[in-house]
């Protein structure tokens, strides 16, 4: 068996248990009363179960932890190593990153956790628990020696890393305000760095990725528009961790790389949900405003205010981490010259988002008279 069907055996897998787990996801929400009720900021007209994020949780964790259990055992038996000779050879290294592994779903359980109390206790579960539950989350894959490498001394890097994935977990939990919109950036992110993982030779971390792309489609399913059921916050810090996890893990600079600049891919790909928590950050700071209470001065909320639909919308977000992937997956091996014209692309995209979030629509047409 060729690794590329291995790989789609478990992107398959974890596709149709996500599949199957999202309407009990939906039924322990009513039980236990976790409903998101709609609101003036909010964008659905009628309560909706907010645990759908357990299915993606549970699907990628399942998946994962019996494969990495069965990997070794099948590697004993003959019929094994005769239908999966490939796969598994590829895969035999992979016992030497299983302390790296463990933290990587022991940090993302606890990062669940702390979500799913929020869904749980609403207003009464304090911000600063929820802050701390995070850094703890972080700190789980630090101690796991999971940190970046580019700065100069090692408590830089810590403090990079701590700031980087506690700052993915709250984007994707910002990010999480239209039908479909979190999950779906996340596949169209993890879709990139799917590509820059097999053509780098990173098989391991090319099957983590094609498990997590399982478990978030399985899920879109009920949560594109009309939505049927929302990641909730136990979801959307469960991707936002994992997907912050996932970058830190894989490698971006190749033997044909002739800059550092590779190591700036997870930022750009990840530049729309960035760029929409830094906005949202600041407008609330400016107003005076706590920034953990929600409001409507999203980019997907922009967008519908100049006239977008929410599928419109939520697909133009889509289409823009698209594009900013596409130049973020030829850093690998571009030269000093081309990687600068694509931080330069970078930087008109995040131009025009900027301009999308903050310019006013005029509301009398030029030419006519007022």
């Amino acid at each position: 068996m060729s690794f590329a069907l291995f790989a789609a055996l478990v992107f398959l897998s974890t596709g149709v248990l996500s599949l199957l787990l999202v309407p009990g996801s939906k039924l322990l929400a009513h039980r236990l009363g976790v409903l998101d009720q709609p609101g003036a900021r909010k964008v659905h007209q009628q309560p909706m179960p907010r645990l759908g994020g357990t299915a993606v949780f549970l699907a990628f964790t399942a998946v994962v932890v019996t494969g990495y259990v069965l990997i070794p055992m099948l590697s004993e038996q003959d019929w094994a190593r005769a239908l999966l000779g490939g796969p598994l050879l590829l895969l035999k290294d992979a016992p030497k990153v299983k302390i790296q592994l463990a933290a990587m779903l022991s940090g993302a359980a606890l990062a669940f956790l702390v979500g799913f109390l929020d869904d749980l206790l609403g207003e009464r579960f304090p911000v600063g628990v929820k802050a701390l539950g995070q850094v703890a989350a972080a700190v789980v894959l630090i101690a796991a020696d999971v940190k970046t490498s580019f700065m100069p001394y090692d408590w830089l890097n810590w403090l990079v890393t701590l700031f980087w994935l506690v700052g993915m977990t709250n984007a994707f939990n910002l990010l999480d305000n239209m039908d479909g919109l979190a999950s779906g950036v996340a596949v169209v992110a993890s879709g990139v760095f799917l590509l820059n993982a097999w053509l780098l030779g990173e098989f391991f971390i090319s099957l983590l990725l094609v498990a997590f792309l399982g478990s978030l489609l399985g899920f879109l399913r009920y949560n594109a528009h009309p939505a049927s059921v929302f990641l909730g916050d136990c979801g959307s810090h469960f991707i936002g961790y994992l997907m912050g996890s996932l970058t830190l893990l894989e490698r971006y600079v190749s033997h044909a790389s002739s800059t550092l600049f590779p190591i700036l891919m997870p930022v750009v790909v990840l530049a729309v949900p960035l760029i929409d928590t830094f906005t949202v950050i600041v407008i609330r700071v400016v107003e005076r405003r706590p920034i953990y209470v929600g409001d409507a001065r999203h980019l997907s909320h922009r967008l519908v205010s100049l006239g977008f639909s929410q599928r419109g919308a939520v697909l133009f977000v889509y289409l823009m981490t698209f594009a900013l992937g596409l130049g973020a997956a030829s850093l690998t091996h571009a030269t000093a010259g081309q990687s600068f014209l694509v931080l330069l692309q970078t930087a008109g995209f995040v131009a025009l988002l900027l301009i999308l979030m903050f310019r006013e629509r005029r509301r009398t047409p030029r030419g006519e008279r007022r």
